[in-house]
């Protein structure tokens, strides 16, 4: 049971909650489900996503000119974010609630930029057409509507730097800081840009993300793209002081053969091998279509990632630290920076290792870096979450492994 709200760990690195547990952070992305979904509906979108054991949902507070199932919209004049509709944020606050229920942390973005002419700051330029002082209005009266709500964390921007709406995205974050102190804040970038490229030394902003999809991949509407082990690589050697997540990648089930099961494993395990505090999957429930989205929960992607979260939640992850040289995977990792890189991370007191091979291949691995005499190894599967040994007894040496079949598997070296 996780005690809400959570905060940063002692060494900056993580998230932790009240009782000083890790907290790993494993979102799904419902950006609308608060004006798509009923509350009862959201309710068990909710339940559902924690019984494959995500335990975040990353969603949008309102769009322009949004309506929800209920008829409500969120503004009567979007030029005028004083021109509140009580009603419809009090068919979020039920919904927070719903989540607080089930122990779910949400991530809310206040007002979504847009990569597309499709937020605040898109054709319309709601942003700048209200005043400052509308603004402040707005991020107070957020803070204060949902500062009851534990469980809540904040995402300013949107799927693009904040460019000529800087000031407006300050005010916001600023503002809701103010009525809201305890509630953790970060800013969604464009892709191959993190929060900390964007905004340094900023007493609001609590934690980095990071946005990429990879190298090659021409379907995003920025075509330059890291790998996700790149980008978390930056981000974790940056003397930011806080921790970062991969806030947003490939989508299952978008992008053609792109967007399946196996790349979305990819970036949920390179991004916490690379260091990051966790991930965030997406598919096309993004946007909740109706009639489907059940359906669209069952993907393999999402569920294979419930084997992600209990392998490391086993394990005293946080203690990982990204192999950046590859001192445990000496030859056979497959070139850098391609959509096939092997990564690994070693605890820092050399006891445990962990390494994720998206391909069949043959490692060849330096034991020796490891400290204790005796080392077992084990095959983890993502997939299914089973196990297969290799050696329970293994002394320290130089060794070559070969993945046990053409798919995707992970490494685990133990010492005794």
């Amino acid at each position: 049971q996780v005690i809400f709200p959570i905060q940063k760990s002692a060494n900056k690195r993580y998230f932790v909650d009240q009782n000083n547990m890790p907290f790993l952070y494993n979102a799904d992305t419902g950006w609308y489900m608060f004006w798509k979904l009923s509350e009862k509906e959201a309710g068990e979108y909710i339940r559902l996503r924690k019984a494959q054991r995500f335990n975040v949902i990353q969603t949008m507070l309102v769009i322009p000119n949004s309506v929800n199932v209920y008829g409500l919209k969120a503004f009567k004049d979007n030029n005028d974010f004083t021109t509140l509709n009580e009603a419809y944020f009090d068919h979020v606050d039920r919904v927070l609630a719903e989540a607080e229920k089930e122990n779910m942390l949400i991530a809310i973005a206040p007002l979504w930029i847009g990569c597309c002419l499709d937020g605040w700051g898109g054709d319309g330029l709601y942003l700048e057409k209200n005043s400052l002082e509308n603004i402040r209005f707005l991020g107070e009266f957020i803070g204060r509507r949902f500062a009851a709500h534990q469980n809540v964390i904040w995402i300013l921007g949107g799927d693009n730097d904040p460019g000529v709406h800087r000031i407006c995205v300050e005010v916001l974050a600023k503002a809701i800081k103010k009525e809201a102190p305890h509630q953790m804040q970060t800013y969604h970038a464009s892709s191959t840009h993190s929060s900390t490229d964007i905004w340094m030394n900023v007493d609001w902003l609590d934690f980095s993300m990071v946005y990429t999809y990879f190298r090659g991949f021409n379907k995003a509407w920025n075509c330059v793209q890291q790998d996700v082990y790149e980008v978390c690589y930056a981000e974790y050697k940056k003397a930011a002081g806080m921790p970062f997540i991969l806030g947003e990648s490939t989508y299952e089930g978008e992008h053609g053969d792109w967007g399946n099961d196996l790349q979305v494993r990819k970036q949920a395990w390179w991004a916490v091998l690379s260091g990051a505090a966790g991930h965030a999957y997406g598919s096309p429930n993004w946007k909740m279509i109706d009639g489907k989205w059940k359906d669209i929960m069952k993907y393999p992607g999402a569920n294979s990632l419930r084997h992600f979260y209990n392998f490391l939640s086993a394990r005293k992850w946080y203690e990982l630290i990204p192999d950046f040289d590859n001192n445990l995977a000496i030859d056979g990792a497959a070139p850098y920076a391609t959509n096939d890189y092997a990564v690994s991370a070693v605890s820092f007191d050399k006891k445990w290792a962990v390494m994720y091979i998206p391909s069949k291949r043959t490692i060849r691995v330096n034991l020796k870096i490891l400290k204790g005499n005796r080392i077992s190894l084990r095959w983890y599967n993502p997939r299914t979450g089973n196990y297969k040994l290799i050696s329970s007894n293994q002394s320290p040496c130089i060794l070559e492994y070969t993945s046990p079949d053409e798919n995707d598997w992970v490494l685990l070296f133990e010492t005794k």
